[in-house]
């Protein structure tokens, strides 16, 4: 038996703890969403193990990792089974990244094995971020973490060489850059005819195909292609594809320097927004066609 910790920087919390169960080879897993005030409370081993060896740690070795105090706790209460540990966990975690992406990050997995060995988490690919995520962990979104694991680990996928590329984009710590890629992924990915490509087609086939697809979502679509133009309108024309085409052809040099807060706000929540359609969309097309 062993537990499983894993820590998240640079996200937004009510400091109000709560509770989740997750499945895995039949064995209910009980997970605590906690912070280091209301870790303070826990029991044993869980209070050692946070603050006499994660905590202290990572307070002496903050060069390449984000300050512990800050992290918000992921802990799996009951344990589960050492036999398949490593699938339990690669998953789960790419299922936190998936749902809490960049500029919040996830640590490495941390565990404590009783009697045996009790491991530090590892910041592994982690950078200081200027940006302050907008993305908060409750229990809403936590619950598509579990959505997304139990649809992974249902098809016995641990890994997943494109969903872990996505995760990448949101690594390169420049929006406009994160964006042009993501309508680059979106217009090549979508695109099911022969010819050139063209990114409005492609986007409405991401929409239409996988992310919310029948007549029954049509309002849903409708939302989501309102939302785009509505945000590229404020920067200049309400087209699907005008964002991509600022980016793509150079004119944001011209005009970055004279953006308003309205703008910015307006790019980094199409960025974001972009991340979860891409997201979402592909976890239905892994599931629709298993």
């Amino acid at each position: 038996m062993r537990y499983g910790c894993w820590l998240i920087d640079n996200i937004k919390f009510s400091g109000n703890d709560f509770s989740k169960k997750v499945m895995f080879e039949d064995k209910e897993i009980d997970i605590l969403i906690t912070n280091f005030q209301n870790s303070k409370n826990i029991q044993e081993p869980f209070n050692d193990w946070i603050h006499n060896k994660i905590i202290r740690h990572g307070m002496l070795n903050m060069v390449n990792s984000p300050m512990p105090l800050n992290s918000i706790f992921i802990l799996t209460l009951n344990g589960y089974e050492s036999e398949n540990s490593y699938n339990f966990t690669n998953l789960f975690k790419l299922c936190l990244k998936l749902v809490y992406y960049q500029p919040s990050f996830v640590s490495d997995t941390a565990e404590y094995i009783p009697e045996a060995v009790i491991t530090i988490p590892n910041w592994q690919g982690f950078r200081q971020s200027h940006t302050i995520s907008k993305l908060e962990i409750n229990s809403k979104t936590f619950d598509k973490v579990l959505y997304y694991f139990q649809i992974l680990n249902n098809l016995e996928i641990r890994h997943s060489h494109i969903l872990e590329e996505i995760y990448k984009i949101s690594g390169i710590d420049d929006v406009l850059l994160e964006l042009l890629s993501l309508y680059s992924f979106i217009e090549g990915f979508w695109w099911n005819k022969k010819g050139k490509s063209n990114l409005t087609t492609s986007f409405l086939a991401m929409l239409g195909q996988d992310y919310a697809p029948g007549k029954e979502n049509k309002d849903k679509r409708e939302i989501i292609k309102s939302t785009i133009q509505a945000q590229n309108g404020l920067l200049r024309n309400p087209k699907l594809d005008d964002m991509r085409h600022i980016l793509a052809h150079g004119m944001y040099k011209h005009e970055e320097s004279s953006w308003n807060k309205d703008q910015w706000n307006a790019i980094y929540e199409q960025r974001n927004l972009l991340f979860e359609l891409v997201i979402e969309s592909i976890i239905n097309r892994i599931k629709n066609v298993a």
